[in-house]
């Protein structure tokens, strides 16, 4: 995935979750992500039909790969936060929505979806009424996905802002695995945060040699500091977690630097 962002969840079943779609700004053709390692990833895994496409907040490195998946998949479901956004890639997946009738809804924090075979999906955030924030990454819908004891939480590019709101309304944010906010950045990831989450397992969906310097020492010295073994896309390429009602293992395409 690069520098973008994408995760799909599949529960035991057999419906299908796919959050982000990645994406590379500065390619000219912006359903390269898409058509190119979306699209191919989700034939190989015998995926037919989407139950839910959520997007994160809109910004091109997550939202471009989700177009041609919403033009060529069966989707049963967009939720998305609805951060006003003026983008091209933004108005493209807005009107793939109209266009192909798919249902739409909002994404708001105490929102939960069961998928009947013990799996849910909170919505943790963004509140009903989205962050006053210049930085659109602070109203990043944050997932928590629970199984039995297990619980995976997923950020988007959530960043210290999003996880003071989400600690301030009491949520249980305790979870076995994080997908680390916005890419490892410096602005995410603070220690009240990692203390809350207390994961054993951090995933960093980050480009190498990215012009962003992500991941961030201060972030790898705080997952340090508490611990936390990571994963780094950079180093192992594509990870592939699998979850039971008590723990969870992993795979990954690369033999594993996890720390």
């Amino acid at each position: 995935m690069g520098q973008g962002d994408s995760a799909l969840v599949r529960t035991p079943s057999g419906r299908t979750i796919l959050i982000d779609g990645g994406g590379r700004p500065e390619q000219d053709d912006t359903d390269i992500i898409g058509m190119k390692v979306i699209e191919p990833f989700l034939r190989r895994q015998i995926v037919n039909r989407i139950d839910i496409v959520v997007l994160t907040h809109p910004h091109d490195d997550h939202i471009q790969g989700l177009i041609p998946v919403l033009r060529d998949f069966r989707v049963g479901m967009v939720l998305d936060p609805g951060i006003p956004h003026g983008s091209e890639s933004y108005r493209r997946f807005l009107s793939m929505i109209q266009a192909r009738h798919i249902p739409y809804r909002r994404a708001v924090r105490g929102q939960v979806i069961s998928f009947g075979d013990g799996v849910e999906m909170g919505v943790l955030h963004p509140p009903p009424e989205l962050l006053a924030t210049d930085d659109e990454n602070d109203n990043s819908a944050v997932l928590r996905f629970t199984y039995g004891k297990s619980a995976v939480l997923f950020t988007g590019d959530a960043g210290e802002d999003a996880e003071s709101d989400i600690l301030a309304s009491g949520a249980d944010l305790r979870s076995d695995v994080l997908k680390v906010g916005h890419h490892g950045s410096g602005s995410s990831s603070s220690l009240a945060w990692l203390d809350a989450v207390r994961p054993r397992l951090a995933v960093i969906s980050v480009g190498a040699t990215n012009p962003f310097g992500h991941p961030s020492p201060d972030v790898l010295a705080r997952l340090s500091s508490r611990k936390v073994r990571v994963l780094r896309t950079d180093q192992c390429g594509a990870a592939t977690l699998t979850v039971s009602r008590n723990g969870y293992s992993f795979r990954t395409c690369i033999p594993s630097k996890a720390d």
